[in-house]
């Protein structure tokens, strides 16, 4: 599937994300509101960061879709990097305010009222939770879209924890023990807080430019040297720039060759790459073979 296939898919994903997420807050704010039960409170609040997020999933999917131009050259990639840094602070802020009326309300338990509307409500969530998370994980295969990945994931958080949610309530409902309902809300609050700050690393690796695994650098290396008249590879230099990646290299030639010569083999093994990385931007420089120069420290 080709760049211009995915991006339909990936405008659909960001969309079906919106709808889930106002579709949440609404029934969630009106089950809180009848039961005060103290772990749905946890997950509408995360449902809210949900749709908060995801209007910023919208608006960076807009920008990261936008064609390279003169003033942005490798094009708009890493505005996803962005929405993951802002996504993981209000998730981080979600958390935290869940944790606190966890804890208060740990302090003061109160019954649950009409726990089999909050019952009701839950499998609802869990449902649209299900279809939409089945949906982003196809779209981030075909995609590879950092944005909708991190969409994916806080959606899979928000799935575990209305079934925590659920069992909370079919406990504290219809028993004495009340504490259940502040004890989940705490487990989930720590649990948000922790996928706030493993979105929060996803955002650095993006944003500052980390290098690519060892396996994908290993594979470019062998993709490379495979070409019979290529005598030697080094200066790898790779990064992940959002929606796709930016892979560049030294190769070294027969000092004798043609430069029409050596033009040709930087385009067979550019197309070799190419074909294991289809969304990189891929740069190579070709040196004479034997000729001193400074070499990247870090090879």
């Amino acid at each position: 599937m080709n760049k211009s296939d995915k991006e339909p898919l990936i405008k659909a994903a960001s969309i079906a994300s919106l709808f889930v997420s106002s579709t949440l807050i609404i029934i969630k704010y009106y089950g809180w509101a009848e039961t005060d039960s103290i772990s749905l409170l946890g997950s509408l609040a995360d449902s809210l960061m949900d749709f908060l997020a995801s209007i910023f999933v919208f608006i960076a999917i807009s920008f990261s879709l936008l064609p390279a131009d003169e003033k942005y050259r490798f094009g708009y990639g890493k505005s996803e990097g962005l929405v993951v840094f802002i996504q993981s602070l209000l998730i981080g802020v979600s958390g935290l305010y869940v944790f606190s009326e966890a804890i208060q309300r740990f302090i003061h338990p109160i019954k649950i009222n009409q726990p089999s509307v909050a019952v009701w409500i839950i499998v609802v969530s869990i449902v649209l939770s299900i279809a939409l998370v089945l949906f982003q994980k196809y779209v981030v295969k075909i995609s590879k879209s950092k944005a909708i990945e991190s969409d994916q994931y806080h959606y899979l958080t928000d799935l575990y924890i209305n079934i925590s949610v659920l069992i909370s309530i079919l406990i504290s409902g219809w028993t004495t023990y009340l504490f259940v309902d502040s004890l989940i809300g705490l487990i989930i609050a720590v649990f948000v807080i922790y996928s706030a700050v493993n979105l929060l690393k996803k955002s650095f690796k993006i944003l500052l430019d980390q290098e690519l695994p060892s396996s994908d650098r290993d594979q470019i290396k062998a993709i490379a040297l495979t070409h019979p008249e290529v005598l030697g590879f080094h200066d790898l230099r790779t990064r992940d720039a959002g929606r796709n990646y930016v892979i560049q290299f030294h190769l070294e030639l027969d000092p004798q060759m043609s430069l029409l010569h050596s033009h040709e083999i930087i385009e067979q093994v550019m197309e070799k790459v190419i074909d294991a990385f289809p969304d990189a931007e891929i740069i190579v420089h070709s040196d004479p073979l034997g000729v001193e120069e400074e070499r990247d420290p870090f090879e």
